[in-house]
Protein backbone atom coordinates (compact mmCIF):
# COMPACT_ATOMS: atom_id res chain seq x y z
CA UNK A 1 0.00 0.00 0.00
CA UNK A 2 1.58 3.31 -1.15
CA UNK A 3 2.07 6.10 1.37
CA UNK A 4 2.83 9.78 0.99
CA UNK A 5 6.47 10.79 1.11
CA UNK A 6 7.79 12.19 4.32
CA UNK A 7 7.19 15.89 4.82
CA UNK A 8 4.22 15.99 2.41
CA UNK A 9 0.63 15.81 3.52
CA UNK A 10 -2.23 14.91 1.17
CA UNK A 11 -4.79 17.64 0.53
CA UNK A 12 -8.07 17.25 2.40
CA UNK A 13 -11.02 15.99 0.36
CA UNK A 14 -13.01 19.12 1.13
CA UNK A 15 -10.31 21.41 -0.30
CA UNK A 16 -10.20 19.45 -3.56
CA UNK A 17 -13.97 19.48 -4.08
CA UNK A 18 -14.28 23.17 -3.27
CA UNK A 19 -12.42 24.04 -6.49
CA UNK A 20 -14.87 22.15 -8.69
CA UNK A 21 -17.75 24.02 -10.25
CA UNK A 22 -21.16 22.43 -9.77
CA UNK A 23 -23.32 22.94 -12.82
CA UNK A 24 -27.01 22.21 -12.75
CA UNK A 25 -28.75 21.18 -15.95
CA UNK A 26 -30.86 23.82 -17.66
CA UNK A 27 -34.63 23.42 -17.28
CA UNK A 28 -36.29 21.76 -20.28
CA UNK A 29 -37.83 24.06 -22.87
CA UNK A 30 -41.58 24.38 -23.07
CA UNK A 31 -43.05 21.94 -25.59
CA UNK A 32 -45.11 23.02 -28.57
CA UNK A 33 -48.19 21.27 -27.18
CA UNK A 34 -48.03 23.35 -23.98
CA UNK A 35 -47.75 26.57 -25.99
CA UNK A 36 -50.78 25.64 -28.11
CA UNK A 37 -52.80 24.78 -25.01
CA UNK A 38 -52.00 28.16 -23.48
CA UNK A 39 -53.00 29.97 -26.67
CA UNK A 40 -56.32 28.09 -26.87
CA UNK A 41 -57.00 28.81 -23.20
CA UNK A 42 -56.45 32.53 -23.84
CA UNK A 43 -58.92 32.42 -26.73
CA UNK A 44 -61.58 30.71 -24.57
CA UNK A 45 -61.24 33.41 -21.93
CA UNK A 46 -61.39 36.19 -24.51
CA UNK A 47 -57.89 37.47 -23.73
CA UNK A 48 -55.65 38.96 -26.45
CA UNK A 49 -52.98 36.67 -27.81
CA UNK A 50 -49.45 37.78 -26.91
CA UNK A 51 -47.08 38.10 -29.82
CA UNK A 52 -43.79 36.14 -29.65
CA UNK A 53 -40.84 38.07 -28.29
CA UNK A 54 -38.57 39.59 -30.89
CA UNK A 55 -35.05 38.23 -31.26
CA UNK A 56 -32.36 40.29 -29.50
CA UNK A 57 -30.30 42.55 -31.67
CA UNK A 58 -27.12 40.89 -30.40
CA UNK A 59 -27.94 37.72 -32.33
CA UNK A 60 -28.33 39.50 -35.67
CA UNK A 61 -25.22 39.36 -37.90
CA UNK A 62 -23.42 42.59 -38.68
CA UNK A 63 -24.17 44.11 -42.13
CA UNK A 64 -20.59 43.60 -43.34
CA UNK A 65 -20.12 40.14 -41.78
CA UNK A 66 -20.89 38.25 -44.98
CA UNK A 67 -18.65 40.47 -47.12
CA UNK A 68 -15.74 39.96 -44.70
CA UNK A 69 -16.31 36.20 -44.82
CA UNK A 70 -16.22 36.27 -48.63
CA UNK A 71 -12.88 38.13 -48.57
CA UNK A 72 -11.34 35.52 -46.25
CA UNK A 73 -12.53 32.60 -48.37
CA UNK A 74 -9.80 30.94 -50.53
CA UNK A 75 -10.19 31.31 -54.28
CA UNK A 76 -12.14 28.50 -55.84
CA UNK A 77 -11.47 26.68 -59.10
CA UNK A 78 -11.43 28.97 -62.10
CA UNK A 79 -13.72 28.30 -65.03
CA UNK A 80 -11.87 26.96 -68.07
CA UNK A 81 -12.19 29.02 -71.27
CA UNK A 82 -14.04 27.42 -74.19
CA UNK A 83 -11.86 25.60 -76.75
CA UNK A 84 -10.75 27.55 -79.79
CA UNK A 85 -12.71 26.89 -83.02
CA UNK A 86 -11.20 24.51 -85.53
CA UNK A 87 -9.30 25.90 -88.45
CA UNK A 88 -8.36 24.45 -91.81
CA UNK A 89 -10.11 21.89 -94.04
CA UNK A 90 -11.44 19.86 -91.07
CA UNK A 91 -13.68 22.74 -90.00
CA UNK A 92 -15.38 22.83 -93.44
CA UNK A 93 -16.05 19.08 -93.69
CA UNK A 94 -19.78 18.38 -93.03
CA UNK A 95 -20.67 15.48 -90.73
CA UNK A 96 -21.34 12.14 -92.38
CA UNK A 97 -24.72 10.45 -92.42
CA UNK A 98 -28.25 11.43 -93.54
CA UNK A 99 -29.38 15.01 -93.02
CA UNK A 100 -32.34 15.97 -90.84
CA UNK A 101 -34.49 16.76 -93.90
CA UNK A 102 -33.81 13.33 -95.44
CA UNK A 103 -34.66 11.56 -92.19
CA UNK A 104 -37.93 13.51 -91.87
CA UNK A 105 -38.84 12.73 -95.47
CA UNK A 106 -38.25 9.01 -94.96
CA UNK A 107 -40.42 8.97 -91.82
CA UNK A 108 -43.23 10.80 -93.67
CA UNK A 109 -43.06 8.27 -96.53
CA UNK A 110 -43.40 5.35 -94.12
CA UNK A 111 -46.45 6.97 -92.53
CA UNK A 112 -48.04 7.62 -95.91
CA UNK A 113 -47.58 3.99 -96.94
CA UNK A 114 -49.12 2.75 -93.70
CA UNK A 115 -52.11 5.07 -94.15
CA UNK A 116 -52.62 3.88 -97.73
CA UNK A 117 -52.63 0.22 -96.69
CA UNK A 118 -55.15 0.97 -93.93
CA UNK A 119 -57.41 2.77 -96.44
CA UNK A 120 -57.43 -0.12 -98.95
CA UNK A 121 -54.94 1.23 -101.54
CA UNK A 122 -52.70 -1.77 -102.40
CA UNK A 123 -50.58 0.17 -104.92
CA UNK A 124 -49.07 2.39 -102.25
CA UNK A 125 -45.94 1.06 -100.62
CA UNK A 126 -42.88 2.58 -98.97
CA UNK A 127 -40.67 1.79 -101.98
CA UNK A 128 -42.98 3.61 -104.42
CA UNK A 129 -43.26 6.67 -102.22
CA UNK A 130 -39.50 6.74 -101.60
CA UNK A 131 -38.85 6.50 -105.34
CA UNK A 132 -40.71 9.77 -105.97
CA UNK A 133 -38.96 11.58 -103.13
CA UNK A 134 -36.72 14.33 -104.54
CA UNK A 135 -33.03 14.40 -103.62
CA UNK A 136 -33.57 17.34 -101.26
CA UNK A 137 -35.72 15.17 -98.99
CA UNK A 138 -39.01 17.08 -99.52
CA UNK A 139 -42.19 15.23 -100.46
CA UNK A 140 -44.59 16.40 -103.18
CA UNK A 141 -47.88 18.02 -102.21
CA UNK A 142 -49.93 14.85 -102.86
CA UNK A 143 -47.73 12.69 -100.68
CA UNK A 144 -47.87 15.10 -97.77
CA UNK A 145 -51.69 15.14 -97.96
CA UNK A 146 -51.82 11.33 -97.85
CA UNK A 147 -49.79 11.19 -94.66
CA UNK A 148 -51.76 10.10 -91.63
CA UNK A 149 -52.34 12.85 -89.08
CA UNK A 150 -50.30 12.49 -85.93
CA UNK A 151 -52.14 11.74 -82.71
CA UNK A 152 -52.63 14.66 -80.39
CA UNK A 153 -50.28 14.73 -77.44
CA UNK A 154 -52.21 13.72 -74.29
CA UNK A 155 -52.30 16.39 -71.59
CA UNK A 156 -49.84 15.96 -68.79
CA UNK A 157 -51.31 14.51 -65.63
CA UNK A 158 -51.81 17.05 -62.88
CA UNK A 159 -49.38 16.70 -60.03
CA UNK A 160 -51.00 15.71 -56.73
CA UNK A 161 -51.30 18.75 -54.52
CA UNK A 162 -50.04 18.68 -50.96
CA UNK A 163 -52.04 19.30 -47.78
CA UNK A 164 -54.05 22.54 -47.80
CA UNK A 165 -52.59 25.53 -46.03
CA UNK A 166 -54.35 27.70 -43.47
CA UNK A 167 -54.81 30.47 -46.04
CA UNK A 168 -56.62 28.08 -48.40
CA UNK A 169 -59.06 27.03 -45.67
CA UNK A 170 -59.87 30.50 -44.31
CA UNK A 171 -63.12 32.17 -45.35
CA UNK A 172 -63.53 35.45 -43.49
CA UNK A 173 -67.15 35.84 -44.67
CA UNK A 174 -68.66 32.95 -42.69
CA UNK A 175 -71.43 34.10 -40.32
CA UNK A 176 -70.07 32.48 -37.15
CA UNK A 177 -66.96 34.69 -37.02
CA UNK A 178 -67.11 37.69 -34.63
CA UNK A 179 -68.47 40.92 -36.06
CA UNK A 180 -65.71 43.02 -34.49
CA UNK A 181 -62.68 43.28 -36.82
CA UNK A 182 -60.23 43.03 -33.91
CA UNK A 183 -61.72 39.80 -32.56
CA UNK A 184 -61.99 38.32 -36.05
CA UNK A 185 -58.35 39.12 -36.84
CA UNK A 186 -57.23 37.69 -33.47
CA UNK A 187 -59.07 34.41 -34.05
CA UNK A 188 -57.67 33.98 -37.57
CA UNK A 189 -54.17 34.70 -36.26
CA UNK A 190 -54.56 31.96 -33.65
CA UNK A 191 -55.92 29.61 -36.32
CA UNK A 192 -52.87 30.12 -38.55
CA UNK A 193 -50.54 29.37 -35.66
CA UNK A 194 -52.56 26.33 -34.62
CA UNK A 195 -52.85 24.94 -38.16
CA UNK A 196 -49.07 25.09 -38.50
CA UNK A 197 -48.83 22.56 -35.63
CA UNK A 198 -51.30 20.11 -37.25
CA UNK A 199 -49.93 16.94 -38.86
CA UNK A 200 -50.15 16.92 -42.71
CA UNK A 201 -52.56 13.96 -42.88
CA UNK A 202 -55.16 15.92 -40.84
CA UNK A 203 -54.65 19.33 -42.44
CA UNK A 204 -57.85 19.09 -44.53
CA UNK A 205 -59.96 18.40 -41.43
CA UNK A 206 -58.39 21.13 -39.29
CA UNK A 207 -60.72 23.83 -40.56
CA UNK A 208 -61.41 27.18 -38.84
CA UNK A 209 -64.89 25.97 -37.85
CA UNK A 210 -63.31 23.03 -36.02
CA UNK A 211 -60.98 25.28 -34.02
CA UNK A 212 -63.93 27.52 -33.13
CA UNK A 213 -65.77 24.52 -31.67
CA UNK A 214 -62.62 23.57 -29.76
CA UNK A 215 -62.69 26.97 -28.03
CA UNK A 216 -66.47 27.49 -27.80
CA UNK A 217 -67.78 24.14 -26.55
CA UNK A 218 -65.86 24.19 -23.21
CA UNK A 219 -67.27 27.66 -22.53
CA UNK A 220 -70.82 26.45 -23.22
CA UNK A 221 -70.36 23.38 -20.99
CA UNK A 222 -69.04 25.54 -18.15
CA UNK A 223 -71.94 27.99 -18.46
CA UNK A 224 -74.50 25.17 -18.45
CA UNK A 225 -72.93 23.54 -15.39
CA UNK A 226 -72.98 26.88 -13.56
CA UNK A 227 -76.67 27.38 -14.27
CA UNK A 228 -77.49 23.81 -13.28
CA UNK A 229 -75.71 24.33 -9.95
CA UNK A 230 -77.94 27.36 -9.28
CA UNK A 231 -81.08 25.51 -10.45
CA UNK A 232 -81.45 28.04 -13.27
CA UNK A 233 -80.86 25.81 -16.28
CA UNK A 234 -84.54 24.85 -16.42
CA UNK A 235 -86.16 27.49 -14.20
CA UNK A 236 -89.37 26.29 -12.54
CA UNK A 237 -91.05 29.70 -12.40
CA UNK A 238 -91.06 33.21 -13.80
CA UNK A 239 -88.84 34.56 -11.02
CA UNK A 240 -86.19 31.90 -11.72
CA UNK A 241 -86.44 32.58 -15.44
CA UNK A 242 -85.75 36.27 -14.90
CA UNK A 243 -82.76 35.42 -12.70
CA UNK A 244 -81.41 33.14 -15.43
CA UNK A 245 -81.81 35.76 -18.15
CA UNK A 246 -79.64 38.28 -16.31
CA UNK A 247 -76.96 35.78 -15.26
CA UNK A 248 -73.58 36.17 -17.06
CA UNK A 249 -73.33 32.42 -17.67
CA UNK A 250 -76.64 32.41 -19.55
CA UNK A 251 -75.57 35.40 -21.66
CA UNK A 252 -72.30 33.67 -22.52
CA UNK A 253 -74.15 30.47 -23.48
CA UNK A 254 -76.61 32.37 -25.68
CA UNK A 255 -73.72 34.22 -27.35
CA UNK A 256 -71.95 31.02 -28.45
CA UNK A 257 -74.98 28.81 -29.22
CA UNK A 258 -76.01 30.27 -32.64
CA UNK A 259 -72.40 30.66 -33.81
CA UNK A 260 -71.48 27.12 -32.76
CA UNK A 261 -74.57 25.79 -34.57
CA UNK A 262 -73.46 27.47 -37.81
CA UNK A 263 -69.87 26.27 -37.47
CA UNK A 264 -71.06 22.72 -36.76
CA UNK A 265 -72.79 22.55 -40.16
CA UNK A 266 -69.41 22.94 -41.93
CA UNK A 267 -67.98 19.75 -40.40
CA UNK A 268 -69.13 16.46 -41.91
CA UNK A 269 -67.85 14.40 -38.97
CA UNK A 270 -69.93 16.21 -36.32
CA UNK A 271 -72.97 17.81 -37.96
CA UNK A 272 -75.19 14.87 -36.94
CA UNK A 273 -74.69 15.70 -33.24
CA UNK A 274 -76.96 18.19 -31.44
CA UNK A 275 -75.65 21.00 -29.27
CA UNK A 276 -78.75 20.73 -27.06
CA UNK A 277 -78.84 16.99 -26.37
CA UNK A 278 -75.23 15.87 -27.05
CA UNK A 279 -73.14 18.79 -25.84
CA UNK A 280 -70.93 16.69 -23.57
CA UNK A 281 -70.37 13.99 -26.21
CA UNK A 282 -69.57 16.58 -28.88
CA UNK A 283 -67.15 18.42 -26.60
CA UNK A 284 -65.34 15.18 -25.76
CA UNK A 285 -65.01 14.14 -29.40
CA UNK A 286 -63.75 17.52 -30.56
CA UNK A 287 -61.20 17.74 -27.74
CA UNK A 288 -59.77 14.28 -28.52
CA UNK A 289 -59.68 15.02 -32.25
CA UNK A 290 -57.79 18.27 -31.69
CA UNK A 291 -55.09 16.43 -29.77
CA UNK A 292 -54.93 13.73 -32.46
CA UNK A 293 -54.53 16.36 -35.19
CA UNK A 294 -51.46 17.78 -33.45
CA UNK A 295 -49.85 14.68 -31.91
CA UNK A 296 -51.14 11.83 -34.10
CA UNK A 297 -52.59 8.51 -33.01
CA UNK A 298 -50.68 7.00 -30.04
CA UNK A 299 -48.59 4.02 -31.13
CA UNK A 300 -48.86 4.78 -34.87
CA UNK A 301 -45.72 4.90 -36.97
CA UNK A 302 -44.78 8.35 -38.17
Amino acid sequence: MATSPAGQASAPHSDVMSGLEVRTPAPPATSTADVVDKVLASVREGQPVAKPAAKPEALKPAPNAFSEMEVRKPPGPQAKPPPAPLKGPAALTPPKGPTADAAAAHAAAVKAAAAARAGGNPSANPAAVSAHTPPGGKLPAGASAAAAPEAATPPAAAKPSGPPSATQLIDDTVPWLPDEPERKAAFLQVYRYWHAQVRPEYAHKARPAFLFLVTALPVMVKARDTLQGLNLWEPPGEHSRQARDVHPAWKKYCEFLPRATQALQELDDYRHLSLLTALDDLNSRVTKAEKKYREGIPGAKR
